[in-house]
This record gives C-alpha cells, structure tokens and sequence, in this order.
C-alpha cells in the first residue's frame, strides 16, 4: 500500500521524495502546504498558494518513461471527472477545465543504476479565487472551487489522483492512446511553438505513439519534443 506524507512546508514536494528515494516505496507520495522552492517545466517558479494542492508521487522504474507524463495527465483528469467536471489536456502537461489551467505536472528523472525512477510533481488549483489569479497575474487559471461552486477536500483529492496515477503509471501508452488522443485540446487547432526567443507557427494535427506533437507547417509535417518547446494558442493560451 501507498502512504502519503503531509507536510505543512518543504522547498519541493518533488525535492522531497528525491533526497528519499533510496527509503521509500513505489507509489510514495507527499503533499504540502507551502513550498518555498516550487518550480514548473523549463525552469519556471512555481508559487504554492494556500488553495493549491501541491503533491509528488514516486515511481520506480514505470514502463514507457518517455510518455509517462501524458499518462499522469490522464490520471488526473480520471480524478477531477469523478468530481463531475469535464476537463481536457492541454500538451504537453497542463490540465484544462473551460479553457483555462487547473493544474500542471512535472515528471523528472532518477538514474539508479539499471533502475529509472520517476517524480511526479503534480498541482492542482482548488481554492483560490478568480481575484487571486487576476493579482498573480494569472489570467488563465481557474480552480476547482470557482468551476464547482464548492471547497473540495485537499486530502480525498490527493488520494485519488495518487490511486489513479498509480493505475495509469503501470499501462503502456498504446494502451491508453485513443483516450489520451480524445483529450488532447491542441489538436486541430493553429499552434505557436516556442523555443526560447524563436516562434513559429503551425498546426496540431496529431499525436505520436511516442507521446511527440505532430504538427504540420508549409514544410510537411513534424514531430515536437516537450523538452524542446512551449505551445501556446496561436492567439492565446489554448
């Protein structure tokens, strides 16, 4: 069985199971209150508010590494949905509920000899105000408070998308393509592909048994690496 540590602060929940992989079980989790060293994909900061739910889960040697992220995805939107709310997948990592950000994932690596281990940093926005977001300067955040009408319990959430990772983790990604496919947002839609100060234009078109976008330009069509770019809306965030 899983355990989940609850914390009132620590720099990362993802920092946290790293200094104690050695100790702790596949499917370990810890969740805190604050964190004071949060931080997103491709270096972003990332600020823990009192209404964000900021979880970790590790998982030793999952299969299909390069597509686990997309399978957390799923994991989370298994969750949420339980709680009534339709939400999709914004590619590579961000999870969306009336077109704006509920919640983002970060999966990062631990070499232990023939062994890769998986952190899965994982925060979900649930309490905090449409006015909190607008003050961080957030405009395309959205909580699960503000969809629902109603505080939903950190704790039970937490335990279901630790339960729904956990299935999801032990799949391969042919296994659940079709329904990470019918989730995927950005499909068909004109994207702008970031890298670094460099954008480009081009079009969603599908996605790749690897977990890469496809995407289509003048040029023919193209796979995209989550590691090597950002995707926006060609017009905005979606």
């Amino acid at each position: 069985m899983s355990g989940i540590f609850y914390l009132n602060e620590t720099t990362s929940t993802n920092d946290w199971l790293r200094e104690r992989c050695d100790v702790l079980s596949d499917g370990d989790c810890v969740t805190a209150e604050k964190q004071t060293l949060g931080r997103g994909r491709r270096g972003h900061s990332w600020d823990t508010a009192e209404g964000m739910l900021a979880m970790s889960i590790l998982l030793k040697d999952p299969p299909d590494f390069m597509t686990l992220t997309a399978r957390v995805g799923l994991a989370v939107c298994d969750a949420i949905e339980e709680l009534g709310i339709n939400a999709g997948i914004k590619w590579s990592n961000d999870i969306i509920i009336e077109n704006r950000k509920v919640c983002g994932i970060l999966c990062e690596s631990i070499k232990k000899g023939e062994c890769l281990n998986v952190i899965c940093g994982i925060g979900v926005n649930i309490s905090q105000s449409d006015n909190y977001f607008k003050d961080m300067k957030l405009p395309n955040a959205i909580s699960l408070k503000t969809v629902t009408n109603t505080e939903i319990p950190k704790k039970a959430l937490c335990e279901k998308i630790l339960e729904k990772t956990i299935f999801r983790s032990k799949q391969t990604f042919d296994e659940c393509y079709e329904e990470y496919k019918a989730r995927l947002l950005n499909l068909g839609r004109e994207v702008k592909l970031i890298r670094g100060k460099e954008e480009q234009l081009a079009r969603a078109v599908d996605i790749a048994k690897n977990g890469c976008l496809i995407c289509e330009n003048e040029s023919g069509r193209f796979e995209v690496n989550s590691g090597e770019v950002s995707i926006r809306g060609k017009d905005g965030y979606l």
